[in-house]
C-alpha cells in the first residue's frame, strides 16, 4: 500500500468519524445535552484549515 493510499483511508475514516460525532450530537441536542462542544469546534477548525475552509463532512439529508 502506497503512502497515498494510506492517507486517502485515514481521511476516509476522519470524514466517517466527523459524521458519527455529528449524529451523535443531534441525537444529544434532542435531550437538551451537550458534550465537548469546545473540542468538536476546535476540531472543526483543525479540519478546515487543512482541507480547506469550506469542507466540513455533513450528515445525509435522511440524518444516517
Amino acid at each position: 500500500m502506497s503512502n497515498l493510499q494510506i492517507i486517502e483511508g485515514l481521511c476516509g475514516i476522519c470524514t466517517d468519524m466527523a459524521r458519527i460525532i455529528l449524529e451523535q450530537k443531534k441525537v444529544l441536542a434532542q435531550h437538551d445535552a451537550s458534550v465537548l462542544e469546545d473540542e468538536i469546534e476546535r476540531t472543526k477548525t483543525r479540519f478546515q484549515k487543512l482541507i480547506g475552509s469550506g469542507e466540513w463532512p455533513e450528515l445525509p439529508s435522511e440524518g444516517r
